[in-house]
């Protein structure tokens, strides 16, 4: 009885399975290195415009802004027996918490004397509070009394206008206001206008205001506070009053994350 053919030898997998040549080349190796590092270089540019462009581009803008009064709140006139205060002298401080500068226009702030007058039998409480309700409040309803205004004491900017204010940065201004006579309330009144992007300077005409730049001014006739639009400097100087909501759409118009903070403190009640 013969014997079975002995069985031809068995070769392993990892030898029957051989690369092919060109990728033992030198040049394939150069070409993995350049490839790893354009990859980790796009990897690196997603990530920076990730974090440092786009995520703070789209985060909102805020501003906080504090009263805080000085080392002496009121300040007393020099002499005997006087003893009634005649100054209030405060800080005021704005904050920028938010990821995005701000850049300030032209602020204003005003102070006005308040008085506490009673209110006649007929008047209706409801007709008052509705009033201040529906409008954009700069006085509160009470009942019985009503509050009149006895004219603005004093104004000015807030701060300056060529003013930005980076992430994380604070900006103050002392003030030091005339106080009515006694009895009077004084009402603490102001508007912030900011951008969220660089406004440009005052030639051109397809930038903000047409190359005229953002100011107020003062009417004795009304006792109001109005923004006007101005062109030249010193002597020359041209201002003309513009509606606040024409004023409030050109900025929205060239900027449409802008914000306008506005806010109004009481003091001596």
């Amino acid at each position: 009885m013969c014997d079975p053919p002995p069985e031809p030898p068995r070769r392993s997998l990892l030898r029957q399975f051989r690369l092919p040549s060109w990728l033992a080349t030198g040049d394939v190796h150069e070409w993995t290195k350049t490839v790893a590092v354009v990859l980790a270089a796009l990897w690196g540019g997603y990530t920076f415009l990730w974090k440092e462009i786009l995520v703070p581009s789209w985060a909102p803008a805020t501003l906080v802004i504090e009263v805080k009064p000085r080392q002496a709140v009121f300040e007393t006139k020099p002499g005997a027996g006087n003893t009634s205060p005649s100054r209030l002298r405060l800080r005021v401080i704005a904050t920028n918490p938010s990821t995005r500068t701000l850049y300030l226009l032209p602020s204003v702030w005003w102070a006005t004397g308040m008085q506490r007058m009673e209110t006649g039998a007929g008047q209706s409480f409801e007709s008052e509070a509705n009033a201040v309700l529906r409008e954009v409040p700069a006085v509160q309803a009470e009942r019985g009394q009503t509050l009149v205004s006895t004219g603005v004491v004093a104004t000015g900017r807030l701060f300056s206008s060529d003013d930005q204010i980076l992430p994380g940065e604070t900006v103050s201004r002392d003030l030091s206001i005339p106080l009515p006579r006694s009895g009077t309330l004084l009402a603490l009144q102001w508007l912030v206008p900011a951008l969220t992007r660089k406004p440009p300077g005052a030639s051109g005409t397809n930038g903000l205001f047409a190359g005229r730049r953002l100011g107020w001014a003062y009417s004795e006739k009304s006792g109001e506070i109005y923004p006007v639009l101005c062109k030249g400097s010193g002597k020359s100087v041209q201002c003309h009053e513009e509606a606040g909501e024409i004023i409030e759409k050109e900025i929205q118009r060239f900027d449409p994350r802008s914000l306008i903070f506005q806010r109004t403190w009481f003091f001596n009640d």
